[in-house]
Formats: structure tokens, sequence, C-alpha cells
């Protein structure tokens, strides 16, 4: 599951001088509904979504998202020493 970096995307957003939800949904077009809901990952970023967000704050996209924790953690083990 893909989530939004939302901490990469609110310094970056102040940055630019968007400070609030309502300057960041006016500056990309992203209703503020929406950018609740990927703040609060009851929802997954779109590709559109975050292409938006990559060139209103210049974000390289990878660093907008990042895998769930929990899905990566199994799989993602160090290996034990034989």
């Amino acid at each position: 599951m893909l989530r939004l970096h939302m901490t990469t995307l609110l310094v970056k957003a102040r940055e630019h001088g968007d400070d609030t939800v309502a300057a960041v949904a006016e500056r990309t077009g992203i209703s503020k509904s929406t950018l609740h809901r990927l703040a609060a990952g009851t929802k997954q970023p779109s590709l559109t979504t975050l292409w938006t967000l990559h060139h209103a704050y210049d974000i390289q996209l990878d660093t907008l998202i990042y895998n769930d924790p929990h899905t990566t953690s199994a799989t993602h083990r160090p290996a034990t020493p034989n």
C-alpha cells in the first residue's frame, strides 16, 4: 500500500508559503477533503495526485511516497547468520 509522505509534502509546501491545507488545495487543485484523507491514510494517492504535487512543489516522486511499514516489515527482515 502506498501512502503519501505528508511530512515531506508539508515541509515543501511551507517553503513555498503554503502553510495550510487550504493553501495546498488552492495551489494544486486537489480538494481539501482528498488531502485530509491522504494525510489520514484512508486514501491512496493516485499517480495524477502525485504528479500534481511533484510539479507544484518540485518534490521527487519517490520522496512523496513510502510503503506501508506493516506490509514491508515482514518482507525486509535482516538475514540471519547460518
